[in-house]
């Protein structure tokens, strides 16, 4: 049992990247579509907890970490990853 928590751990750490990479690729696109907005890069789904912002007369982005928000995604995506890999594993 320990061996297939393990590999869903490396699943759910596969998941997490995969998540993170397309919620940063959807903000990325959505603030480069508008000419007048400045790009942004923010990560994290269900929950932000990584996020860019610009200030006022300022040629640099800011940016900012919410580590609670990354540590309920975190553990959102290894509950979802780990129940369906023991559901398919145990159907075998």
């Amino acid at each position: 049992m320990t061996r297939k928590i393990f590999i869903a751990t490396i699943y759910s750490i596969i998941a997490f990247c995969v998540v993170s990479y397309i919620s940063v690729m959807i903000s990325l696109l959505g603030s480069v579509g508008n000419p007048s907005q400045k790009p942004v890069a923010n990560l994290g789904y269900p929950f932000k907890y990584y996020y860019q912002f610009w200030l006022r007369g300022s040629d640099s982005p800011n940016c900012g970490w919410n580590f609670d928000n990354f540590v309920y995604d975190c553990l959102i995506i290894w509950i979802l990853t780990t129940v369906i890999y023991l559901i398919v594993k145990r159907k075998k």
